[in-house]
């Protein structure tokens, strides 16, 4: 079965899919079930529905995961995710990507999708197969999925990154766009280009503890409250993910070398002649350090994921989560009130999400789990926000659990998860659906 799970993803990885370009892949699940004879349905967004006839009795069991990936190369790469394949490399244990993402998040879930679709051996009642688009931008495919064609009242969400844990709640999130328009003007100073990158980072639901310390809050703090003009300021790539490499041009006649003490930034001199006003340029930065990344609270946290100038307008996207719902709007309102020259803009809200703990499901997986390893998965709050709690506010009296396979540094070209945990996973599922 090994070699089954990791062929899947080796096929599955041949197809480009990033958020909003999840025709290639919708079509290739929807042509295993048509080469299958098994009901499916594709809506017009290409969301995805799948059905299998069970040969045991036994309440249907639906899986959930979404289509689309995380798209991050190395600089300098020339792949191009809307056409080329990901390039995986297998190394015992180990599976990554060359110089891109690997997409684990979610190749995973469609890996242990695909092997239970064709599988003829398991034992196991009637399934259904629910696939979403856009999880990593939009939540469009969880807001807009066609439910009322979904008989199962249990699902099963596969996206998790331990496994040996069960995810027990996962946080709410709101997503915003700040947006300044302010006034270039053309100064005869010295104009720099300033640099930092190779800075840690990674999905923020996973890794909000180094998201304070993203790179565009480290260039920013090394600019605030400086006498500096900025002419564009540029980092990041999704609001969902940290920064790794933040960029800006400035012109100043303060010598750089003696206030920039952070070594990590490289300082270029350019030609350069148009720039904000010292009053804008501090406001925008003083926007930037202030709107804070990390964890706010226990219980929230927030992060400036990306940051793009065009000509005289500066763009944040900026995403704050809370388990929490009226801590979520509280900071929603701090955002709102920091600074008036900034117009805010919600791109999407998403809900808190927690575990019934009477759930049949979350009972029978622990059951199963025990039987197989002696001790009981342990349970973890996510930080990120889950599509679950969106389809449980779309379906009455669903049942829904979520695990997942171990993975590292997920959204990343560091990227990797493991073999074995795979395996260890599917495992659990055989065993939990042959019972």
């Amino acid at each position: 079965m090994k070699e089954k799970l990791i062929n899947n993803f080796l096929r599955i990885s041949k197809i480009p899919r990033k958020s909003g370009n999840e025709k290639q892949i919708s079509d290739f699940f929807a042509k295993i079930a048509k080469e299958n004879n098994l009901y499916y349905f594709q809506d017009s967004n290409y969301n995805l529905l799948i059905k299998k006839e069970g040969n045991i009795k036994g309440d249907t069991i639906a899986f959930q995961a979404h289509l689309d990936m995380v798209c991050v190369k190395k600089e300098g790469s020339n792949h191009n995710f809307e056409t080329d394949p990901i390039e995986v490399i297998i190394k015992e244990d180990k599976i990554y990507a060359k110089d891109t993402s690997l997409g684990a998040d979610q190749g995973f879930g469609l890996s242990i999708m695909l092997t239970l679709i064709e599988s003829k051996e398991i034992k196991h009642p009637d399934l259904e197969f629910i696939f979403t688009v856009e999880e990593e931008t939009t939540f469009k495919g969880a807001e807009t999925f066609p439910y009322e064609k979904i008989e199962s009242k249990r699902i099963i969400n596969l996206d998790s990154d331990k496994d040996d844990f069960l995810t027990i709640n996962s946080a709410g999130d709101i997503a915003s766009e700040l947006s300044y328009t302010g006034k270039l003007e053309i100064r005869d100073i010295p104009s720099y280009k300033l640099t930092i990158d190779n800075i840690p980072g990674g999905n923020s639901g996973n890794n909000i503890d180094i998201s304070a310390n993203n790179a565009i809050i480290q260039l920013s703090r090394e600019l605030l409250n400086k006498e500096i003009y900025i002419s564009s300021i540029n980092g990041g790539t999704f609001e969902n993910d940290i920064a790794t490499k933040c960029e800006a041009i400035i012109q100043t006649n303060i010598d750089l070398k003696r206030i920039i003490t952070n070594k990590n930034i490289i300082i270029e001199q350019i030609n350069n002649k148009k720039s904000f006003s010292l009053e804008e340029s501090n406001s925008i930065i003083k926007e930037i350090v202030e709107l804070k990344s990390g964890y706010l609270t226990n219980s929230a946290s927030a992060n400036l994921g990306e940051i793009k100038t065009i000509d005289n307008n500066i763009k944040i996207k900026y995403l704050i989560r809370s388990t929490k719902d009226n801590e979520l709007e509280t900071i929603q309102k701090r955002v709102e009130t920091l600074n008036n020259k900034f117009k805010i803009t919600i791109l999407y809200k998403d809900p808190i999400w927690i575990l019934n703990k009477e759930s049949k499901l979350y009972q029978k997986y622990k059951e199963t789990y025990y039987n197989l390893y002696k001790e009981y998965p342990k349970e973890s709050t996510a930080q990120g926000g889950l599509e679950i709690a969106t389809i449980q506010n779309h379906m009455n009296n669903i049942d829904i659990i979520t695990i997942g396979a171990n993975m590292d540094n997920i959204h990343t070209i560091n990227e990797i998860t493991y073999i074995s945990s795979w395996e260890k996973i599917y495992n659990i599922l055989i065993s939990f659906l042959s019972n």
